[in-house]
């Protein structure tokens, strides 16, 4: 081939800033290496890839087409080098899960504590992320297994919808609906929504608002931290506002706050996204149980 993935890296690397200095920086080697490692990559295919007649360096015709085949190359060698690497011995035992914080509550420890009896020869890793970092998480190579709301599309990775999960209405305990059966939005008009910031989750925000409209509200919305249950909670206790969380988080919050089922149909989806290419038998065996837990969610 002539030329080596470093060189592409390299080369990449001053692309994308057009910048000799800068690519050193960020590579963390000297200027000299990078302008080395360029000329070898040019001596490689034949052309030069940088006009350097100029004051700044701007890419040829030929380097910007090196520019997009290097990027789309690199990407194709760390998706084999991924894929090799489920098959480490010390990965074939392991399943490690990501899940965001809803899911930490109820879904998952049902299934670790079955796996530790029905799947005695996997071990199992669990790794809590913020509302909308599960898929980021996944894609980083930094777990097996994701489990949240509203998983992104990412390359090479399956999404499932596992549970159509009810919503519950979170309010404080000593809170005049407390007590009922049910509770209609409309009764809560003047109540704010307790949420994360939309551009924590967009599509997980939106939905939670559309179905607010759908019930014919339109509360002002209250920010809180990532997670419900963080410093934002004691609005709840106080009654100063309210929230909407999946069924699976009632007896999670705190004493101070009760959940009562809302009136009328909403619901969560619960997913599950994992590697196309991953053909573990235990973790294949570890996906079931998890549908099979999952399934569990959803009636109230």
């Amino acid at each position: 081939m002539g030329f080596t993935l470093r060189q592409l890296e390299v080369f990449l690397a001053v692309a994308d800033g057009l910048h000799f200095g800068r690519a050193a920086e960020r590579l963390h080697i000297s200027q000299p290496t990078v302008s080395q490692e360029v000329a070898r990559l040019e001596r490689a295919v034949g052309v030069e890839l940088f006009d350097r007649s100029r004051r700044a360096v701007v890419l040829t015709p030929a380097g910007e087409v090196m520019a997009d085949e290097s990027a789309r190359l690199l990407g194709q060698a760390a998706a084999l080098l991924a894929r090799v690497r489920l098959h480490e011995e010390a990965r074939t035992g392991t399943a490690r899960i990501v899940a965001s914080p809803s899911v930490m509550n109820r879904l998952l420890p049902a299934v670790v504590s079955r796996a530790e009896r029905e799947l005695p020869a996997l071990d199992t890793a669990e790794l809590a992320v913020d509302t909308g970092r599960v898929s980021s998480t996944l894609a980083a190579e930094l777990a097996d297994i994701g489990l949240g709301r509203f998983l992104d599309e990412v390359p090479g990775y399956r999404r499932e919808t596992l549970a159509d999960e009810p919503v519950r209405v979170a309010l404080g305990r000593d809170h005049p609906l407390a007590g009922r059966d049910a509770v209609r939005l409309s009764e809560l008009r003047d109540l704010p929504l307790l949420l994360w910031p939309r551009e924590q989750h967009p599509r997980y925000y939106d939905h939670v608002l559309g179905l607010c409209s759908e019930h014919g509200v339109e509360p002002p919305v209250l920010v809180s931290p990532p997670r419900i249950v963080g410093s934002r909670l004691y609005l709840l206790s106080q009654n100063r506002a309210f929230s909407l969380v999946p069924r699976s988080m009632t007896g999670h919050l705190t004493e101070e706050v009760v959940t009562v089922p809302l009136a009328g149909r909403a619901t969560l989806p619960l997913e599950m996204q994992w590697r196309l290419d991953d053909g573990r038998p235990r973790l294949a065996a570890l996906r079931e149980l998890i549908r099979q837990e999952a399934g569990t969610l959803q009636s109230d």
